[in-house]
């Protein structure tokens, strides 16, 4: 049979069809010959200019471990610790908001002193609630008269131009290390390690039921007396349900150990038995720089996306290359169970480490994480997600740098963490430790879609994508 030039012509066109199609929309992930599930637009191509929003350097040269919210209006609250050395502990905390989504910032200024005591500050964090502004440091005091040493919660009504503090622990030792989460009910939950005199630690958690006027000590979920040796940075969120998940590093033997998580269905009062999240890998642990200071930690993340699924989010010492590595596993089942072990960066040379996550509203991963190459390291950033609910296939999106620069690896320490947030379109905003002008700084971007016509749009998105399951 012989095809006329029309029907030789119309073929061409459907299959030049099929093929744009795959370069305007690379979101279109085809499953089987007759489903295909679409991932909704945003796809990240880039990021924004970079905005330093730490210019209160009067006081303290070094600004470092950012932390971020954000409401549904556009308006953007950041937090970060001052300290005298670029390695050294907090001494006060700062806050700046931005009403226009991002692009100016107001003038940062220092958090209160809780009841007027000479206090150091550290260890910010940042939640909302019904646009109310819930901003949680470690304070210790600095004055001889007084031993001081706490979570305070500071809430403003008005955007940040009043704060009201109050206690938000009652340990016995040393408050460190604390995060804070707010259930569907509006009630807040703080968790922290509590570190006596004698390095003993008790991994605590905290509840306010009267939108932070008070806080009650609830249960105990770790103790190194009970079990030994360390326990350190206690990872707090809620699922639907408003039951409460704490995952930690517990430091079982010269100084490696492992991802822990529990769960509490009474509001805090007491916690089911201890899970491993990684059985057969001990690889979590910390090091330190050539002064003793810090440097990486393993530190968890877990956030439940809207139906349930618990993600957590780590990075890890790996053997035997020695360098660090981000992996991921998710739970359908509140964590008695995992999946397989996901490997987030892109790049397994170097080190990366510190990483962050924030769920949008279609179940996607956005992703950041430092990463280091040779003699410097900056932010990147990540967008995973599966082509189903039933698949096992994480499709992760190309590595891209958050920052126009890198910072130097002889800043050793950008805090113990960095914050990425998505806003109500699905947009990640991103604060970061930045050493680009000889001290660290705080700096802020956003991500950028293309913006363009939808074939130009295709193609800055680019294909492929990447998947990697481990």
């Amino acid at each position: 049979m012989t095809l006329s030039k029309k029907a030789v012509m119309i073929a061409f066109i459907l299959f030049c069809s099929s093929f744009v199609q795959l370069l305007i929309y690379p979101s279109l992930i085809f499953v089987n010959s007759d489903t295909v599930i679409e991932n909704e637009e945003p796809f990240i191509v880039g990021f924004s200019e970079d905005i330093l929003i730490s210019t209160n350097d009067g006081d303290y040269v070094h600004h470092v471990e950012p932390t971020l919210a954000i409401n549904s209006d556009g308006k953007i609250f950041a937090g970060w610790k001052n300290a005298d050395g670029h390695n050294t502990g907090g001494v006060r905390v700062s806050f700046s908001r931005s009403d226009n989504n991002g692009k100016t910032w107001t003038t940062p200024y220092n958090m209160p002193m809780f009841e007027g005591i000479f206090t150091g500050q550290s260890d910010p964090w940042l939640a909302l609630y019904q646009d109310t502004i819930y901003y949680a440091y470690l304070e210790y005091s600095r004055a001889i008269t007084s031993d001081l040493s706490q979570i305070t919660l500071a809430k403003s009504d008005d955007y940040g131009y009043t704060w009201s503090t109050v206690s938000a622990t009652n340990g016995a030792g040393f408050a460190d290390k604390e995060t804070m989460t707010i259930d569907s009910l509006g009630n807040i939950y703080v968790a922290y390690d509590d570190i006596l005199i004698n390095g003993t630690v008790i991994v605590r958690i905290t509840r306010s039921i009267n939108e932070g006027e008070s806080f009650q000590e609830r249960g105990i979920i770790a103790d190194s007396r009970i079990h030994p040796i360390d326990h350190v940075g206690p990872y707090v969120t809620t699922n639907s349900e408003n039951d409460v998940f704490v995952a930690w590093t517990w430091i079982t033997t010269d100084y490696w150990g492992d991802i822990y998580i529990t769960n509490s269905t009474d509001h805090g009062a007491t916690f089911e038995t201890k899970l491993d999240v990684n059985p057969t890998s001990e690889n979590g642990t910390f090091t330190v720089d050539q002064t003793g200071r810090p440097k990486e930690v393993t530190l968890p993340v877990i956030r439940f996306d809207s139906n349930d699924r618990l993600y957590i989010l780590w990075s890890e010492l790996i053997d035997p290359d020695g360098s660090w590595g981000i992996f991921l596993r998710y739970s359908d089942d509140n964590g008695l169970t995992w999946s397989s072990r996901y490997t987030i960066n892109q790049i397994i040379n170097g080190n990366q480490w510190q990483p962050d996550m924030d769920i949008d509203s279609q179940g996607r991963l956005h992703i950041s994480y430092y990463d280091q190459q040779g003699n410097s390291y900056g932010p990147y950033y990540r967008m995973a997600y599966f082509s189903s609910y039933s698949s096992t296939e994480l499709i992760i999106t190309d590595a891209k740098p958050i920052a126009s620069e890198n910072t130097s690896t002889v800043y050793t320490r950008p805090g113990d963490y960095f914050t990425i947030r998505v806003d109500s379109d699905d947009i990640p905003h991103v604060v970061w430790t930045d050493g680009r002008n000889e001290e660290m700084d705080i700096f802020y971007s956003h991500g950028i879609t293309a913006g363009l016509s939808p074939l130009q749009k295709g193609l800055a998105i680019g294909i492929p994508i990447s998947a990697i399951v481990i």
